[in-house]
């Protein structure tokens, strides 16, 4: 991570409080949002299968500006996890109470983000594959029948604007934009809430801050946080009679909207180690809530989720060229659930949510 500007003495007191409250007012926002819904009394319920992988957007430093990158980025994406474990409420529960015994996802992303000046700035995230495959009780030919099915095509297109214009350092910022529903919704053997794509186009909103917490710069902390709220939903055909048994009928569904936040700490003073100029190892909480699904083809009583993750990280800086800011950056993070809340119904014998013991992240990105 870039060094954010050190503030000197000379500064008056009240240009010193603008980043204190600035970064107050984001990371309890961020708290408040994320936190709000596991104490909240909230009543939505787990979803058996979908994956929430918006939570990616805030873990870790890749997508927030740095104050000497007032040019361009290019970055490759790779997110990947593993749902095998069951769970009912906030307890393990036998996997023969889920029909669905696993859910693998791949998303393989590249996108551009480039700031016009340090007010302004637009990012792109395009998922050029995406592979999922789940496998589940089909009883196609006998009870407890077990098949895989795999769906693997183009994801749904992010495309958003950040505003960094409150601080000179870029310290602060907010993120607006759609995603678009490009992804697939009707692959074969997997119903709406196991899509790629969620047929919708969402909202995003979102804010990120970072901040020091000692004065030689050591040591800073960054909070940030991102709500999606689907508002344009598509219909699709239920091929395999998921929902009444009756093949080739409608259905409608409307994914929960989604709150992902992260507070996190940085050391950010190890440099020239191993043939890198820079490595800023991270340490950060990442806290997700999702409403439940609707319409005809949603399982609004087996949807939605609750979780609270730890994520160890670490950045990898080289720079290729000082004069023209070329510089290489890798991140990578681990993110392993330590609460998840998974309120599920009984459908036909069958309850539970699949999560995955931890979920991995990995950027790779060309500044220029």
């Amino acid at each position: 991570m870039s060094s954010i500007r050190n503030i000197t003495e000379s500064r008056k007191v009240g240009v010193l409080m603008r980043p204190i409250l600035a970064a107050s007012a984001t990371s309890l926002t961020t708290l408040f949002l994320a936190f709000g819904s596991l104490v909240g009394g909230t009543t939505t319920e787990a979803n058996a299968c979908a994956c929430g992988c918006s939570v990616f957007d805030v873990s870790g430093l890749d997508m927030m500006p740095q104050e000497q990158e007032s040019g361009g980025r290019i970055f490759f994406e790779y997110w990947s996890q593993d749902q095998t474990q069951n769970y009912v409420g906030s307890s393990k529960a036998p996997a023969a109470l889920n029909g669905d015994k696993e859910i693998k996802t791949q998303w393989y992303n590249v996108g551009l983000s480039y700031n016009f000046n340090r007010d302004w700035g637009i990012m792109i995230r395009v998922p050029i594959t995406a592979d999922r495959s789940l496998t589940t009780e089909t009883d196609y030919l006998y009870q407890g029948q077990i098949q895989t099915f795999n769906a693997k095509s183009f994801g749904d297109l992010e495309i958003m604007g950040v505003y960094t214009g409150f601080f000179p350092d870029m310290s602060t910022g907010l993120i607006f934009g759609l995603k678009l529903p490009t992804g697939t919704y009707t692959a074969l053997g997997m119903d709406r809430d196991n899509q790629i794509g969620t047929g919708s186009t969402d909202l995003i909103l979102g804010a990120f801050h970072r901040g020091l917490l000692s004065g030689d710069n050591a040591w800073q902390y960054f909070s940030q946080f991102v709500w999606r709220q689907p508002f344009a939903y598509k219909s699709a055909v239920d091929a395999q009679g998921f929902f009444d048994g009756s093949l080739g009928v409608v259905q409608t569904y409307h994914p929960g909207m989604q709150i992902d936040g992260a507070v996190g700490i940085v050391y950010n003073n190890w440099y020239n180690v191993l043939g890198f100029d820079k490595i800023t190892p991270l340490a950060q909480v990442i806290v997700s809530h999702r409403d439940s699904d609707s319409g005809t083809g949603a399982d609004p009583l087996n949807s939605g989720f609750d979780r609270v993750m730890v994520s160890p990280g670490i950045e990898f800086t080289k720079v290729i060229d000082e004069a023209n800011k070329y510089v290489l950056k890798t991140y990578v993070d681990v993110e392993i659930p330590v609460y998840y809340r998974a309120t599920a119904a009984s459908n036909g014998g069958q309850e539970g949510q699949l999560v995955a013991p931890y979920l991995l992240k990995m950027t790779s990105s060309f500044n220029f």
